[in-house]
């Protein structure tokens, strides 16, 4: 597995791991909710993909309507340290229940792990994560910050 990132080779997980990712993808929500509950229940503690599951577990709970799963997502990023997918599950349910700012949080320590994952770019760009603001001590719609952003704002050259 050498130069392989086997957190996101769904290949080496388990069956019942894979048939939620093909559930997921298809919109299934509910066969995706089986197959990670029973991948989660079947993982010990110690395995290297329990934060994994227990993500997408929970991420499935959230697609569900069952809010209590956004807490499965948030235990399982507690300490991980290598896989992104975790902080993107986190970041998607954080989303869908309209947490829009623990979304960005997620998303940000899932980079800083993980700075190639694809989904966690794609999700950046999706919901747009605002600059800081230039004069912090004031509020970001003063009228001062607003015009030092509008003045430092970077557009796209024309040609």
């Amino acid at each position: 597995m050498e130069g392989k990132n086997i957190y996101r080779d769904y290949s080496v997980m388990c069956p019942e791991f894979r048939e939620g990712i093909i559930s997921l993808a298809e919109g299934d929500h509910d066969a995706a909710l089986h197959s990670f509950a029973q991948a989660n229940l079947l993982t010990q503690s110690d395995d290297i993909f329990k934060n994994k599951y227990q993500s997408f577990y929970g991420l499935a709970l959230v697609y569900t309507g069952q809010s209590r799963g956004i807490r499965l997502c948030h235990s399982s990023a507690v300490d991980e340290t290598s896989d992104g997918d975790v902080f993107y599950n986190l970041a998607r349910g954080e989303l869908e229940l309209g947490n829009r700012r623990t979304a960005i949080e997620a998303l940000k320590r899932g980079l800083d792990i993980d700075e190639s994952h694809p989904g966690l770019i794609h999700l950046r760009q999706r919901i747009g994560i605002r600059r800081k603001c230039a004069l912090p001590f004031l509020a970001r719609n003063n009228l001062l910050n607003k015009l030092i952003g509008k003045l430092t704002y970077n557009r796209p050259q024309t040609i």
